[in-house]
């Protein structure tokens, strides 16, 4: 029987306004998206005890992901321009787990922290977070 886990070729890629879908490479860890919905208070003075309704709509929360990062990649280099820019747009991301499995969605780079693994030998890696907006489409 094979494994459950199927995380062990996921792969993470990026669409920008103008191109087709590209591979991030050098991902090393995936987090989120984190589905959460906000709680409303329904108690009124008939009430026994505190009720509460889920609200309407949900929040994807934020991806964050890490990355072996190299300067001269042009998709890194597109993380760290959108990270840095002042002018925040969404860029289309997509999730394909090993099981042909997709999460489409979009969403804004909100941070890029670049942390040396290992400068010596070359080695950089990044911590990247990108904060969703709307849908998350499962397919």
């Amino acid at each position: 029987m094979p494994s459950p886990a199927i995380y062990s070729k996921t792969l993470l890629f990026i669409a920008t306004a103008s191109g087709a879908p590209t591979a991030i490479l050098g991902v090393t860890n995936i987090g989120g998206p984190n589905f959460t919905r906000a709680e409303i208070d329904i108690t009124t003075m008939e009430s026994t005890a505190k009720e509460y309704k889920p609200a309407a709509l949900s929040d994807a929360g934020v991806l964050t992901f890490g990355l072996q990062y190299s300067p001269t990649n042009a998709v890194h280099s597109y993380i760290v321009s959108q990270s840095a820019n002042t002018t925040l747009g969404n860029d289309r991301f997509k999730i394909t787990f090993a099981d042909n499995t997709n999460w489409g969605f979009t969403g804004s780079f909100t941070g890029f922290e670049l942390t040396a693994a290992d400068p010596s030998q070359g080695i950089l890696t990044a911590n990247c977070s990108v904060r969703l907006s709307g849908n998350v489409n499962f397919s």
